[in-house]
């Protein structure tokens, strides 16, 4: 009685839980928009779009999808033959457990034939597949634990998931085990389907302990063989054997009896049994209520994610699934992090340490962003910074095993973050030059420069805003003193092809590469910090390259541009 209740609060708990996960995929979003999509909207496109797919030939691109990406996961195997083992080990385990022990009955009731979870092949089958989901846990275990080197990081809720299935098969094999080796087991067994009394029943007994693992206190070893063969006689003539295999069909319960059968019996064994199967359904049931709220969810939206890529594509035209695609998308991640693995930027992490250059970390802050959970101001500000710090180069998209579309999802994301109006001087850096060619934003794109663009002008001064006389400084920042060398030959300036791209010059750049050395050399910072050459520099090393005085501009001018993001990030205005 207890069990059906403790079943029926999960299975609620599971069913409102995946509802709520599914409203929130059409319910919220992180695509800046002007205005919000009402439901009704978002929810009438979604099936109307179904509905087109169902009604054309576009329907077996989603049948296609699932057989090659969600059941034989094709997506992982081209990638990583290990993360591919690793996964079918834990899913076919689990998908064979679910249905040939959790809910056996009813399969075996499909095909016109009884449950029986003591004969072949289920005796054998659970042991085989426990086993092969037990190895895949420990290599996902040993994945997170020896990938750390590629920034693959790990979240409470990733041991969690791991651990629960971990328990789940552990003390799946426990409790067999105890029930092998249990002789009160055994007695209720003999009592509800024996006929044996007397010595007839203690040769039963004997071959119960020499063959089925029985651990029994009337025995001892060595178990005279006359003894173990009338009992077999008795078994093979008893209704036993008619719904009970050889207990060593189950290899690995019957090693546990055999290691764990005399503590059991020291214990309690009855006890025993009951302590692992609370803990077997304990951890059952505990990830049944649990899935919809943890990245285990990835089981129902990965699928819907990969049917949609494939019939949608990469870039789709219709804005409102778009946004319904991203939400679904935010849900399918199972922090794998293959995308951080193979991230072309992932390097810069070392420079910056900011965690949310890692594609992997991004996506889970994002989620939390699109579900509308509150963030923390210096969480927000270090997650568009590493928005920023990417060049879309669409690895992470190529490689997701979930099918999401992370570039997409990112390039939306810089913007949504934009709109709360906090200047990103990281905007400037060259990472962020393929964000100018999306012409979803090209808006966006151009107002949020132009915030930056005044956030440096309420600091520095350029050349053209300085009147008066320029004075000798002895002020020195720079720990790269070539500049030192430079005595005006304009060299750099001739051969600059951003110089030469502009009819006036001084007008678009404020100063010319010569000038800005110039005011280095009479210790006049603030006046280089403020040129627009700096920033429309194509880094195309020209002007080092040809310097005849071997001056370093471009290293210079990267120093420079340093010095003034720092300036404006720290706070130091006038």
């Amino acid at each position: 009685m207890s069990f059906d209740i403790f079943l029926g609060l999960a299975l609620t708990a599971c069913i409102l839980g995946i509802l709520f996960r599914l409203s929130v995929w059409f319910s919220h979003a992180i695509t800046p928009t002007r205005e919000k999509i009402p439901l009704s909207t978002r929810l009438q496109m979604a099936f109307a779009g179904f509905f087109k797919v169902i009604f054309s030939v576009r329907l077996f691109r989603v049948l296609q999808s699932f057989f090659t990406d969600v059941l034989l996961q094709k997506r992982v195997l081209d990638k990583s033959v290990y993360r591919w083992l690793t996964h079918s080990f834990i899913f076919f385990s689990f998908v064979v457990l679910f249905f040939l022990h959790a809910v056996g009955a009813f399969t075996f009731d499909l095909f016109g034939s009884e449950y029986i979870p003591t004969l072949n092949p289920v005796l054998s089958l659970r042991n085989i597949f426990g086993l092969l989901a037990l190895i895949g846990v420990g290599m996902a275990v040993y994945r997170r634990l020896s990938m750390r080197r590629h920034r693959l990081k790990n979240y409470a809720s990733d041991w969690t998931a791991l651990g629960l299935v971990g328990i789940i098969m552990l003390s799946g094999f426990l409790l067999e085990g105890t029930k092998i080796s249990s002789y009160a087991v055994y007695q209720s067994m003999r009592e509800d389907y024996g006929f044996y009394d007397g010595e007839e029943a203690m040769a039963l007994e004997a071959y119960w302990v020499a063959e089925n693992g029985l651990h029994s206190p009337n025995l001892t070893q060595p178990i005279d063989e006359e003894l173990v063969a009338t009992g077999s006689a008795l078994h093979q003539d008893s209704s036993c054997i008619e719904c009970h295999a050889s207990n060593k069909n189950a290899f690995v319960s019957y090693a546990f009896a055999s290691a764990t059968g005399p503590a059991a019996a020291a214990i309690g064994d009855q006890g025993t049994v009951g302590f692992f199967w609370l803990l077997h359904v304990g951890a059952c049931l505990g990830l049944l209520a649990w899935l919809p709220f943890s990245k285990m969810f990835h089981m129902v939206s990965a699928p819907f994610s990969l049917a949609i890529r494939r019939v949608m594509g990469r870039e789709g035209d219709d804005q409102v699934n778009i946004i319904n695609r991203q939400m679904i998308d935010l849900s399918a991640c199972t922090h794998c992090g293959a995308c951080t693995v193979e991230c072309s930027a992932m390097m810069f992490f070392e420079s910056f340490q900011n965690d949310f250059i890692l594609p992997s970390e991004k996506i889970q802050y994002l989620r939390k962003i699109a579900a509308g959970k509150k963030i923390d101001e210096q969480t927000l500000q270090r997650l568009q910074k590493g928005l920023y710090v990417c060049t879309s180069c669409e690895r992470c998209t190529d490689i997701c095993p979930s099918g999401i579309n992370l570039k997409e999802i990112f390039l939306h994301a810089r913007y949504a973050l934009l709109n709360r109006g906090v200047v990103e001087t990281s905007m400037l850096s060259h990472f962020s030059f393929p964000l100018a060619l999306a012409q979803k934003f090209t808006g966006n794109h151009l107002q949020a420069l132009k915030a930056v663009h005044e956030a440096f002008l309420s600091r520095f001064k350029s050349l053209p805003a300085m009147l008066g006389t320029l004075h000798l400084s002895r002020q020195k920042i720079l720990d790269n003193t070539s500049y030192t060398s430079c005595y005006s030959c304009q060299r750099c300036t001739n051969i600059c092809p951003v110089v030469r791209n502009y009819a006036n010059p001084v007008e678009a750049l404020d100063m010319m590469p010569h000038q800005i050395i110039y005011s280095l050399g009479i210790g006049n910072t603030e006046m280089a910090l403020g040129a627009q050459m700096i920033w429309s520099c194509s880094t195309c090393y020209l002007c080092q390259e040809h310097c005849p005085n071997q001056v370093e501009l471009t290293d210079i001018f990267y120093r420079l541009k340093n010095i003034a993001i720092n300036t404006i990030e720290t706070g130091d205005a006038k």
